[in-house]
């Protein structure tokens, strides 16, 4: 079974742009290559007093958001990751609110 992960970016546009990550054997392997982009991009957005709610909402306006799609499943989001509520997580973590 194949595992792939695309970043949307451009989210607001009539067009978005999609870019294919990569394709993996394993749904961790994808998982943990989603939340490294993620988490990248929170790490260079955040800036010195922003708050966790304020690099959330960069990473929702600017941020490439991931997508994993199985490739027997056709075009659905894996069930078991959510890219918005690691990167609502993430952004906490950053910001210093979680330990």
């Amino acid at each position: 079974m194949t595992f792939y992960v695309e970043g949307v970016s451009k989210h607001d546009e009539p067009e978005p742009e999609v870019r294919r990550i990569g394709e993996y054997e394993s749904l961790t392997e994808a998982i943990a290559v989603a939340q490294k982009a993620i988490e990248k991009f929170l790490r260079d957005a955040h800036r010195r007093g922003m708050t966790a709610k304020r690099l959330f909402t960069v990473y929702e306006e600017e941020g490439e958001h991931m997508f994993i799609f199985q490739d027997e499943a056709g075009t659905f989001n894996v069930p078991s990751f959510d890219h918005t509520d690691y990167a609502r997580t993430m952004a906490a973590t950053i910001c210093g609110r979680l330990k």
